[in-house]
């Protein structure tokens, strides 16, 4: 844990880190190329899990570096402290990857700013993203809450559905749905993992999105292999879902 050396040092990092990650993040259009999520679950005992994770959403590969920060501050400032994992990792093309895990506990009391930064090779700050825990921001969300908003409709994200016929098929689509489900670009499309018999023996594994196959390849037992094909397929899901945004936006547009 690293303390600040006084609580002016803490009061300038802390507002520049929430005035940098709050206000600018628009203008510098951060991750238009590579997207950092935060993604958190509450366990027991207030316990916050945090994994950080980032998406290549280019055809492109990456060499990147990032920084998770944990930053409290109690009402009087006297227990101020942050704590920072961060470490190098390369992105493929459409590629998802977690970065780093970490949990703190969650306290109303206590002020808890969650920051992910991820870096380019010339250390310029391409992701970010950021999250906020306090008493004051859990009430002005409750407040924001409606379920009576016209045309608020509800959407069903990460919907994989399954229809394998063998051990292999179903290893895979337990492999994908494990990695997709940990996704921060869950789409409201239905996934379906098909599997059908092809030559001989083998058979023929495909990964449809709205009945359009994005990948497919021939079962093999090896769970090595099918995790492999799992990531691929994760990777062309990926791609297929920026298509579709980015084709949604060009007819926004005209």
């Amino acid at each position: 844990m690293i303390r600040w050396a006084n609580i002016k040092d803490y009061k300038l990092g802390l507002y520049l880190i929430v005035l940098f990650s709050s206000e600018f993040v628009d203008a510098q259009n951060f991750n238009s190329e590579i997207e950092a999520v935060i993604n958190t679950n509450d366990t027991k005992d207030d316990i916050l899990e945090i994994v950080g994770t980032a998406t290549n959403k280019t055809e492109s590969n990456y060499s990147l570096r990032y920084e998770l920060s944990v930053i409290t501050s109690s009402g009087n400032n006297s227990n101020s402290s942050k704590n920072s994992q961060s470490g190098r990792f390369t992105l493929e093309p459409f590629e998802t990857k977690n970065l780093s895990r970490t949990s703190v506990s969650v306290n109303p009391n206590i002020r808890t700013i969650i920051l992910l930064l991820i870096y380019d090779e010339d250390d310029n700050i391409i992701g970010t993203d950021r999250k906020l825990y306090d008493q004051d921001e859990q009430e002005k969300v409750e407040a924001e809450m409606s379920f009576k908003k016209d045309n608020e409709g509800i959407q069903l994200l990460g919907m994989v559905t399954e229809n394998t016929k063998t051990k292999p098929g179903k290893d895979f689509y337990d492999f994908f749905y494990q990695k997709y489900s940990l996704s921060p670009n869950q789409g409201n499309k239905i996934i379906q993992i098909d599997e059908m018999i092809s030559f001989g023996r083998t058979t023929r594994i495909m990964v449809k999105v709205e009945d359009r196959i994005v990948y497919q390849f021939f079962a093999r037992p090896k769970l090595d292999f099918l995790q492999e094909q799992a990531d691929e397929a994760l990777k062309q899901v990926n791609r297929y879902f920026e298509y579709l945004k980015n084709r949604n936006e060009n007819i926004t547009r005209y």
